[in-house]
């Protein structure tokens, strides 16, 4: 009855991920993506939290209590176990920001004989409870408070804390400069702000009153910030080029003007100092109008269609059935994430490929431990029984792994055939391709989508009909309003979810065939550099139909590796360093890690 076990991450029940678009295309066995050899990006990131920060533990023999708020949360979750803080003399972590059903924070447990390390965000709503923790000087919350904060703190918030009662009980002040979470080894994401809507409603809603502009402005410099952090944690000063669309503009500006600040401030190594003599790295700032299409279509690679088909949650989380030794149905929740070497093995395979070689691999594997194979089935002799014996607890740990994959590989087939996938995924792949697998002009896609729409013996939910419109839509610049209507219809799609498709419209994607959509007032939109692969037959990547499509920004990280983006189209946010950037275009000169090699 062994399923994988896993440690839970510290507050992992508590974290939230911003999108992220991965250009990641490793196919790890032996371990998680390293760079260049060198340390992961996670790697690098715990190595600042462990010296920065849990490096004050050492002088607190008994230990401490480490408060976090909503922003910092995710960055602890995402590098450190609990178990791992605990052995580095965390007793407790409290989120100081978290509010029950009532709308009021929750109640705190008083340790007036522990220090506390606070690692917060710097706003008025993180300092403001740690003030309240020592707000009454007869009862503190906490002995003393060491304070380390992700980000620069204003001189407001450090006037503010000056002059509170919580002065006398801090014993250190530091900012730390690590606002981002990792999601993978490599792949980071930036902290979202809680309780905030999704950053792509906030970027590219058009409303103009101030509220939604000054949230809009909050989130460009909150990205602008996390990304600002990443390379005082790689310890290197990009190069930040960027779309010159209004919402890219605005994040790259927003980066550079965090970076200089850094770089004033003794925090960031200048641009021109690389500390290997290697040239400094590029930051190349897009938003989603760069490419609407490629979030829509069905990816069939393993990780892929795990988070698209099947209840993740948290970003990791998933419970799943499985029938147990006496034959009863147990279940239980697992983490998918890097520390199951079969998900590192597996996850960036695409399905048709994976069904082979799971089956082959696990055969190879009950090969390789016959003995306890033997003992797990009842039919071993003595000596077998006892080399079974020595080695059945890790064949437990590894068996409750390949049930795990087996089961989840199996309710992915099941699902692709019962909401007819294939036949969706080819006509999305016509659309966007603009051809047939056979090289013929995609011809009738109108007619196409409503016959998938109308064929009642497919499974497929509202949410797919409208994946499928939506590519319509961006493929074939627009559709005519009663056509709409008509597609709506067909597809099931309920009127709260059919404001997607108008939606697309802040996209800069057509709506209504025959218009074209205006140009955005902030800026001026000029031709791509780099052309949709929808409206050009696109390299063919994998020798699967329902796999043709590759998304655009491959090209143009193979131009910009090549030093061949035209700075008319991504401008420099430091003019001055476009020559240093176009002397070394090769990834092989800039240092890049294998994955980014692989995905170029």
């Amino acid at each position: 009855e062994a399923g994988p076990a896993a440690d839970a991450p510290a507050g992992s029940s508590l974290a939230a991920y911003a999108d992220v678009y991965s250009l990641e295309r490793v196919s790890a066995r032996d371990g998680p993506p390293s760079g260049s050899g060198g340390p992961s990006l996670r790697d690098r990131a715990r190595q600042r939290l462990v010296s920065e920060v849990f490096g004050t533990l050492r002088a607190m023999p008994c230990g401490a209590v480490l408060l976090v708020d909503g922003v910092t949360m995710p960055v602890i979750s995402s590098l450190f176990r609990v178990s791992e803080l605990m052995e580095a003399g965390v007793h407790l972590v409290e989120h100081i920001t978290m509010r029950g059903p009532d709308g009021n924070y929750l109640r705190r447990q008083q340790l007036t004989s522990l220090p506390a390390l606070y690692f917060l965000t710097p706003s008025v709503e993180s300092l403001g409870r740690l003030i309240d923790d020592f707000r009454n000087p007869k009862a503190p919350a906490y002995a003393s408070a060491h304070l380390f904060f992700s980000s620069r703190v204003s001189d407001a918030l450090v006037a503010k804390l000056k002059a509170s009662p919580a002065m006398p009980r801090v014993r250190s002040f530091k900012e730390v400069h690590l606002e981002f979470s990792l999601r993978e080894a490599d792949l980071f994401a930036v902290s979202p702000s809680p309780g905030a809507p999704s950053a792509l409603a906030t970027l590219f809603r058009i409303d103009t009153d101030k509220p939604a502009k000054r949230a809009r402005l909050h989130e460009v410099h909150k990205i602008g910030t996390s990304l600002a952090t990443l390379f005082t944690t790689l310890g290197a000063a990009p190069i930040v080029r960027a779309a010159t669309s209004a919402v890219a503009a605005a994040i790259a500006c927003a980066t550079q003007e965090k970076l200089d600040a850094l770089d004033r401030a003794g925090a960031l190594p200048a641009v021109e100092e690389a500390a290997s003599g290697a040239p400094p790295p590029l930051l190349l700032v897009l938003d989603r109008a760069f490419d609407p299409l490629s979030p829509l279509l069905h990816e069939f690679t393993y990780q892929a269609m795990v988070h698209d088909l099947l209840p993740v949650a948290e970003g990791d989380r998933y419970r799943y059935t499985y029938v147990g030794n006496s034959g009863q149905s147990l279940s239980k929740e697992v983490l998918l994430n890097e520390a199951d070497p079969l998900w590192l093995r597996y996850r960036h395979m695409h399905i048709a490929d994976l069904t082979v070689e799971l089956d082959a691999d696990y055969k190879a594997f009950l090969r390789d431990n016959e003995a306890s194979a033997g003992l797990a089935s009842g039919n071993a002799d003595l000596s077998e029984m006892a080399a079974g014996l020595r080695a059945m607890p890790k064949f437990q740990e590894a068996m409750g792994r390949w049930s795990l994959h087996i089961s989840l590989v199996s309710e992915l087939v099941s699902r692709y055939e019962a909401f007819g996938l294939e036949a969706a995924a080819l006509l999305e792949q016509a659309m966007a391709c603009g051809s047939s697998p056979d090289g013929k002009p995609c011809a009738s896609p109108l007619a196409d989508l409503r016959s998938l729409l109308a064929d009642d013996a497919t499974a497929r939910s509202p949410i797919d009909a409208l994946r499928l419109l939506m590519v319509y839509v961006v493929t074939q610049e627009g559709i005519r309003p009663e056509v709409r209507r008509e597609l709506f219809e067909l597809g099931g799609i309920p009127p709260e979810d059919q404001v997607a498709i108008l939606n697309l419209f802040h996209l800069n994607v057509n709506l209504t065939h025959g218009l074209k959509p205006p140009k955005p007032p902030q800026r001026k939109q000029p031709e791509p550099a780099v052309e949709p692969a929808a409206s050009a037959a696109p390299v063919r990547e994998s020798g699967y139909d329902v796999s043709r499509f590759t998304p655009p920004l491959r090209s143009l990280a193979q131009r910009a590796l090549s030093g061949e983006l035209p700075s008319d189209d991504f401008p420099y946010m430091r003019p001055h360093l476009a020559a240093s950037a176009a002397a070394t275009p090769t990834h092989e000169a800039a240092g890049l890690p294998n994955w980014a090699t692989d995905a170029a």
